[in-house]
């Protein structure tokens, strides 16, 4: 079980103005994803390795959830690392906010890097995180067609029909707004029989990428698995065209 991470600056000549600035934004980070993602506080202790600038942070209580919440950190730098422009799993706003500030200390003269590590191999912080975390602070909310797959999780007729899907790329429930009835006797049939739907329709997407809600036009239900054929089944059809 993983209970500790660490950043580490490479530089040539480090303040202390700019050493704190990172060790702020490293913290706001890690408290902040924690909070995020766990039900009970993860407590932090931190030490700072002698004659060096490497900043260690150590859980407390080690448990499912931190070792969880430490996952999500690393998981949501690789996502912004790899250019997607989407808030990670587990952060908002604000956690994206302290990466770009974590990394801006940067400027390729008096401090050359930034990595983080958690486990024996440590990650760098390339400086194009910032324009990924810009783009992802300043973007506006959007409106397009499109799909969501996932499961139904509730559903409600009170004022309207309205039912939650939850969307497993993004983790998160969309609520999915319905009015044709072939598409609402659809979602009675997948809630029936616990199946994975696709709605189409006009998608509200929030300004940090992901899907909030849908008004869906279409709901598809997909088949049941053990309709699926199996591998070996695959394999015979294809030796019949081969």
């Amino acid at each position: 079980m993983s209970n500790q991470i660490e950043i580490k600056i490479e530089a040539k000549k480090l303040t202390p103005e700019k050493f704190l600035e990172a060790v702020e934004a490293f913290f706001a980070l890690i408290q902040g994803v924690a909070k995020n993602t766990t039900k009970n506080p993860v407590n932090w202790t931190v030490k700072v390795d002698t004659g060096s600038e490497i900043v260690r942070a150590f859980v407390e209580n080690p448990s499912v959830e931190s070792t969880q919440a430490i996952d999500n950190i690393c998981g949501g730098m690789r996502s912004l690392r790899s250019g997607i422009k989407i808030v990670p799993h587990g952060f908002t706003q604000n956690e994206v906010r302290a990466t770009r500030k974590l990394v801006s200390i940067i400027d390729g003269a008096d401090v050359q890097s930034v990595s983080m590590k958690n486990g024996s191999i440590a990650e760098d912080l390339p400086q194009n995180i910032i324009s990924i975390a810009d783009a992802i602070l300043t973007r506006e909310s959007h409106i397009a067609f499109g799909s969501v797959e996932g499961r139904i999780v509730n559903l409600s007729v009170r004022h309207a029909f309205c039912c939650t899907i939850y969307e497993p790329l993004y983790r998160r429930d969309i609520t999915c707004n319905i009015q044709k009835s072939e598409a609402q006797k659809e979602v009675f049939k997948a809630m029936e029989k616990k199946s994975k739907v696709i709605a189409g329709g006009l998608i509200h997407y929030a300004k940090e990428g992901y899907p909030v809600n849908i008004a869906a036009d279409t709901i598809e239900i997909f088949p049941d698995e053990s309709t699926l054929p199996s591998l070996k089944e695959i394999q015979a059809i294809y030796q019949l065209y081969k």
